[in-house]
């Protein structure tokens, strides 16, 4: 264990790991800082992020997330214009859109989503979309049988069908990337049920 005094209010004796007291020492000497400045500077931004209503390892979490959001090409972009573009499209050319929704939604279940285990696969979906769909409001994800699984999805009421649709061919594009079929779905306005099954390998189509 490493002693560290540190000044917040009153001085204080921090005790910590050698090796992370090391690396920190580091840190600051990169960052033109001393260790003192550097350990305060850290409480500061724990602080706040407490008052803010997260952790700092929620925030680690949001940016690394964002970050595999940018690589992959994605922005943020209003809801009501989306719900319009992607309806639009859906209207103007449905199977060249669908077509391009599934393609990406399989390239980014490559990205995403882990299929070690059916159950990092059921906790990576979930996952991506807490962290992507923030409209949806009511997740379900679970095994159904020896090698099936049931998924429920309930987004806002005011979402177009055509938006759904197209998020029913995002999903199936995932779930074949890693080797499921769907076997049953219900498309509804802002509103997907969907029962997959597990085959071998991955499944593309043209």
């Amino acid at each position: 264990m490493s002693s560290l005094d540190t000044k917040f209010g009153k001085r204080k004796t921090v005790n910590m790991n050698e090796d992370i007291a090391q690396e920190l020492n580091k840190l600051a000497n990169l960052s033109g800082k001393t260790l003192y400045s550097l350990i305060n500077e850290i409480g500061i931004y724990a602080l706040e992020a407490n008052r803010q209503g997260f952790s700092l390892e929620d925030a680690l979490a949001a940016k690394k997330m964002v970050q595999r959001a940018r690589r992959s090409r994605m922005v943020l972009v209003n809801q009501d214009l989306w719900y319009f573009a992607s309806s639009q499209a859906m209207k103007a050319s449905q199977s060249k859109w669908l077509k391009l929704i599934r393609d990406s939604a399989q390239w980014q279940a490559n990205v995403f989503l882990t299929s070690s285990t059916e159950k990092e696969f059921i906790e990576s979906v979930r996952k991506l979309l807490t962290d992507f769909f923030w409209e949806c409001g009511d997740v379900k994800l679970e095994p159904q049988g020896a090698d099936g699984l049931a998924m429920r999805l309930a987004f806002v009421p005011e979402m177009p069908l055509e938006h759904t649709q197209g998020l029913f061919k995002a999903f199936e594009g995932m779930f074949n990337a890693h080797g499921y079929v769907v076997t049953e779905s219900m498309v509804k306005p802002g509103f997907l049920t969907i029962t997959f099954k597990k085959v071998n390998g991955s499944l593309k189509q043209s």
